[in-house]
């Protein structure tokens, strides 16, 4: 639009200095559309290039219009393409997240997953997480005080979490478990040992995505409400 109304002016109003003003229309797109889209390497320099421009209109006379106009049409363009070359040069996000860190494969996610599991000491390292894609697999505390560990296959659906349990154990006793620098007060029956937490991590890579679960993980109220959300 800035460029047609530039040239509507060009076209309809006289005037006798039009190799001028096609210049100038020509030198402010490519300035704009130069500065806009590459930027500069010092931050003084676009200090430098507004001065420069101001200059350059008032030089111009009557004929800055021209420039103005195809400096601004230029910066537009050039904004837009800086824009769309970011858009197609952008990297995919890693289809694995182990504590924040993306993988590209499983094998290497699983490698690093398992590692984290065997380091968890409830205090300096107290949380894990596993995400694939809406995927999530939580665990929190450490391996010799014992660990609570979560999972879902749509993370943002807060009501349909899991929580993983010892399906004959008592519900009457309580443990305290460290989780980094907080600690909870858990029900016995959902605190586990390294061994079934790895085999409940294995299965959440061979298939993260599963949404019925079996007798070891339960559901509702007891799922969300021991969950640590906070670090």
């Amino acid at each position: 639009m800035v460029l047609l109304a530039t040239l509507s002016v060009m076209v309809f109003v006289p005037n006798d200095r039009v190799l001028l003003e096609v210049g100038s229309l020509l030198v402010g797109l490519a300035a704009g559309a130069s500065f806009l889209r590459f930027g500069v390497p010092r931050q003084w320099m676009g200090s430098v290039v507004l001065v420069l421009f101001v200059v350059v209109w008032f030089v111009l006379g009557v004929s800055g219009y021209a420039w103005f106009g195809g400096f601004l049409a230029g910066a537009l363009a050039g904004l837009a393409w800086g824009r769309a070359a970011r858009s197609r040069t952008r990297v995919p996000a890693a289809p694995w997240t182990v504590d924040k860190r993306g993988f590209g494969s499983a094998t290497e996610a699983w490698r690093v997953a398992d590692e984290a599991l065997h380091s968890l000491d409830g205090a300096k390292r107290g949380r894990l997480t596993v995400e694939y894609g809406s995927a999530r697999f939580e665990v929190a505390g450490g391996v010799e005080a014992g660990m609570v560990c979560h999972r879902n296959a749509v993370a943002a659906d807060d009501g349909s979490w899991v929580v993983l349990v010892h399906p004959a154990g008592r519900t009457d006793q309580s443990v305290e478990v460290p989780m980094g620098g907080l600690k909870g007060l858990m029900p016995l029956y959902l605190v586990h040992n390294l061994d079934s937490v790895e085999r409940a991590l294995a299965d959440f890579f061979r298939n993260p995505t599963m949404s019925s679960f079996g007798p070891e993980w339960r559901t509702g109220d007891v799922a969300e409400a021991t969950r640590l959300t906070g670090r």
